[in-house]
């Protein structure tokens, strides 16, 4: 299956967005709108009926529309609910930001586990989790914390960890170098740096490929 919908999606669904400054969920919304992104945005937060001017929904199934792209940004014990829920409306590309699988220990591994079955017997990609997230800047997609967007290039860049990837961020947009599509895959549950190679590789507005891996 294509990564395409990841850093070229018509609509996305941030489920845990928030209203609150320095929560995951905030910059994600933020950092979207920020970007300019054409799309339609659709928060995802049961809390609230509004946010940053647009209509928050309840949960993915209320939208009652498909969002091509679901950021999930929800604690760890939640995001094979969420997942049952991607499945249930057809969205085949998810990206998982929240942390707390198998990094930490069994319990988290397990959870892990649930989240790929959901993914594999659904036909769901998914990045993360544990992950900054993604980002095309010619595309005005920042699905990610990690900063600006960068300016558009030719570059696709791949790293395992987060916080590398928001140092290259920083960098990128104090020297001006500019990038095609960024992706932070953390704990590889599913996509993994081979499948970006091949996406990228095939992608003729990518002339370059880099990466930061660590196994």
């Amino acid at each position: 299956m294509s990564l395409e919908k990841f850093f070229n999606p018509a609509s996305v669904a941030i489920v845990g967005a928030s209203q609150t400054p320095g929560k995951v969920g905030y910059e994600i919304l933020n950092n979207m709108i920020k970007a300019g992104y054409p799309g339609k945005i659709f928060p995802v937060n049961n809390k609230v009926k509004e946010m940053e001017g647009l209509t928050c929904y309840p949960d993915l199934i209320s939208i009652g529309q498909l969002p091509e792209l679901v950021v999930i940004v929800v604690p760890a014990t939640i995001v094979p609910a969420v997942m049952e829920q991607c499945a249930k409306i057809g969205v085949k590309s998810v990206v998982v930001i929240t942390a707390g699988f198998k990094e930490v220990g069994p319990e988290g591994k397990a959870l892990e586990q649930q989240v790929v079955q959901i993914a594999k017997q659904n036909g769901i990609r998914v990045i993360g989790p544990n992950c900054l997230g993604v980002i095309s800047p010619a595309n005005k997609v920042n699905a990610s914390f990690g900063g600006d967007l960068p300016q558009p290039g030719v570059i696709g860049y791949i790293s395992q960890s987060g916080a590398l990837l928001a140092a290259i961020l920083d960098s990128a947009n104090t020297m001006g170098i500019g990038f095609n599509k960024l992706a932070s895959i953390g704990n590889k549950a599913d996509v993994d740096e081979l499948d970006l190679l091949k996406a990228f590789g095939a992608d003729p507005s990518v002339k370059v490929i880099a990466g930061y891996l660590e196994n």
